[in-house]
């Protein structure tokens, strides 16, 4: 139920992140409780793993500040938001492979496309596809 919940949440956010290049914070911080009542109800990771999934999100906030938003705050706090949903080392992976997708969009766009290396592409739909990867992964196909 987590699964397709996380699914939903990070279907939703690549839509308006492609549409819009930002993520609104109210129906992030909707999702944000309904990891939290999730996690309440099943009690799959420990709370001391729920906040270092959290911490991912909140270190790439920082980054976000450091960098002058080259990332964007909205991308951390939606990290932050799947931290609620995986646990530190499986957000922590997510974030791994949603760069990886992201870094092989990056070099399409600029070889194939011929964008320049400043091209600027919305983050969430390569963590929605690294969730999808993750997914096929860690439950061995979405069945």
């Amino acid at each position: 139920m987590e699964w397709i919940s996380l699914l939903g949440i990070l279907g939703y956010f690549s839509v308006e992140d492609l549409r819009k290049k930002s993520i609104q914070l109210v129906p992030l911080l909707a999702a944000a409780i309904a990891g939290v009542l999730f996690h309440m109800y099943f009690s799959r990771i420990s709370i001391w793993n729920l906040i270092g999934g959290m911490a991912v999100g909140a270190g790439l906030y920082i980054i976000s500040v450091l960098s002058n938003e080259r990332i964007g705050k909205g991308d951390a706090l939606l990290m932050s938001v799947t931290g609620i949903f995986l646990g530190f080392w499986d957000n922590l992976m997510l974030l791994w492979v949603s760069m990886l997708v992201a870094m092989v969009a990056g070099i399409g766009a600029v070889l194939i496309l011929k964008k320049n290396r400043r091209y600027e592409m919305p983050f969430i739909p390569f963590v929605f596809t690294g969730y999808l990867i993750y997914l096929s992964i860690n439950r061995g196909g979405l069945a």
